[in-house]
């Protein structure tokens, strides 16, 4: 790593928190109520390689829809909260970060209670809720982030799960960090060439510190 970061901003869905199981149970309900296509099991994997504009398309959603539907994800998210659990070895690794002097920050397209009530203790590590991003907007609240903090984007570390988070991090400038556990695949991430390739959130604590 050229320089260590000062922050770490961390994506929640798919990154800390295991969600994908049930955004699929609530994909076919959504997918009728809104009228986009509803994918077979199958296909669900295929689009896990694809960068969001292209599911969007796969799934003939018009870009105008998908701030409501992001919107119901976001409530039928808060009706799963209590089920929903952090990836194992994340809070762990979080502690670790936080003690060793890292500011970290959530930056997410999810609501700040349901980030907050899955995250339970582990809450207490961040410094910042940066939370109702819209799909593409997380390089403007990491410009926020930066300001609010004084500090440069070479001294910020975005970590997420998606294609788009690495589009983000490059449109911000901060340093990227991907994790293999979430929405996308790992092979596709490692294609988008992030600063950093995480395999568990041990290597995360291990690369930092």
């Amino acid at each position: 790593m050229s320089k260590t970061p000062k922050i770490i901003a961390f994506d929640f869905d798919g990154t800390l928190a295991n969600t994908l199981p049930r955004f699929d149970n609530i994909l076919s309900s959504v997918a009728q109520k809104y009228g986009f296509r509803d994918p077979s099991p199958e296909e669900k994997a295929q689009l896990r390689s694809l960068e969001a504009t292209e599911i969007l398309q796969a799934l003939q959603i018009p870009f105008w829809k998908a701030p409501a539907i992001l919107m119901e994800f976001r409530q039928r998210m808060q009706d799963a909260s209590p089920n929903i659990e952090l990836f194992e070895g994340v809070s762990e690794a979080l502690q670790q970060l936080q003690a060793n002097g890292y500011k970290l920050a959530i930056l997410s397209s999810n609501s700040e209670i349901n980030v907050r009530q899955i995250l339970g203790a582990s809450a207490g590590c961040f410094s910042d809720f940066l939370c109702g991003t819209d799909l593409f907007g997380k390089a403007s609240k990491l410009g926020k982030l930066l300001d609010k903090h004084k500090l440069s984007p070479a001294e910020c570390l975005l970590i997420g799960d998606e294609l788009r988070d690495i589009e983000a991090s490059r449109k911000a400038k901060v340093m990227m960090g991907s994790v293999t556990w979430g929405y996308n695949h790992g092979n596709a991430l490692q294609q988008a060439q992030p600063d950093f390739l995480f395999t568990s959130p041990t290597d995360i604590v291990k690369a930092l510190i």
